[in-house]
């Protein structure tokens, strides 16, 4: 067995083993910037695969997408020799860690936590919970939350676009944001700054009391590769019921600018987020096109 970096020349050999959108990557050529991708070879057959690129918050993290054998070479060590190699090649280039993240629905999912564990990872943990909708099918399910959208508007808050909330809208919600975090009440998980960039001013929403002050926010970002929208971040300092409201105001404003078949993706931490998981799994679940829950693992180097 030989393991090499996969590139160009492997495209035809991998078809078994990488979705389209990574062939066409490695079709393009030389990898991008901090992409590692390794390919074991039992003579001229291609008998694993290893996906990693850089974690988009943390640099010095480098996460496994994908690890794949194909059956016919399975048990025989070929995705521990992957990852070992993996372990080698990111301390040699400096990263401090790798992490990866997979569904509770991956295939053979036993099978995989053990080789990580084999290989020195963390023991996996649930760290998501995660729902697919389609927003024009969000009516029946946001009847389930009427009674806590009533209480968040009786509170006297309001929800409008960041686009309706005018040009000094992001510097408002900005500076809020860091005076919030300094007096020790904003969780640094819930910072809007690295997600205005990619954001969505039109979908995005603003939380605001009866006096116009910023009381919370629920973020919108598009994935272009799976087509589909996501609420990567909120958080309302008056309770996380009173997100409902943001909800019913973002899915409303996705269906006028996208259309009622956008599907979007809701996917809060069971830990940060417990309150807001149990909420969806309550009420949302039955209304759900799937939902699984995320696990997580990492490996210090």
């Amino acid at each position: 067995m030989s393991i090499r970096c996969a590139g160009a020349e492997d495209v035809e050999a991998l078809a078994g083993l990488a979705t389209q959108n990574l062939l066409a990557r490695l079709a393009e050529g030389p990898a991008a910037a901090g992409d590692h991708h390794l390919v074991a070879r039992i003579g001229n057959i291609a008998a694993g695969l290893l996906v990693s690129r850089p974690n988009v918050q943390q640099p010095e993290v480098q996460d496994l997408v994908s690890l794949m054998v194909t059956p016919l070479f399975r048990r025989r060590g070929i995705g521990r020799a992957l990852l070992r190699q993996l372990s080698a090649d990111m301390a040699q280039a400096g990263r401090k860690a790798l992490g990866a993240v997979w569904s509770d629905r991956l295939p053979q999912l036993e099978s995989f936590h053990a080789v990580l564990m084999r290989e020195g990872w963390e023991t996996p943990t649930p760290w998501r919970l995660r729902m697919s909708f389609r927003v024009g099918d969000r009516v029946e399910a946001m009847q389930l939350a009427a009674r806590r959208i009533a209480a968040a508007r009786e509170a006297g808050l309001s929800s409008l676009t960041l686009a309706a909330a005018g040009a000094e809208a992001i510097p408002r919600l900005l500076a809020h944001a860091q005076a919030v975090q300094a007096a020790g009440r904003l969780p640094a998980w819930a910072d809007p700054a690295p997600w205005l960039p990619i954001g969505t001013p039109a979908v995005s929403q603003l939380l605001v009391d009866g006096h116009g002050t910023i009381r919370g926010w629920l973020m919108a970002q598009y994935q272009t590769a799976s087509g589909r929208w996501l609420a990567p971040i909120g958080w309302c300092e008056t309770g996380p019921s009173h997100m409902l409201l943001a909800m019913d105001a973002w899915l409303a404003a996705l269906e006028e600018t996208q259309g009622p078949g956008a599907t979007v993706v809701l996917h809060p931490t069971l830990n940060d987020g417990a309150k807001v998981c149990r909420l969806l799994d309550r009420h949302f679940r039955p209304h759900a096109l799937w939902a699984d829950h995320l696990i997580t693992s990492r490996k210090a180097l």
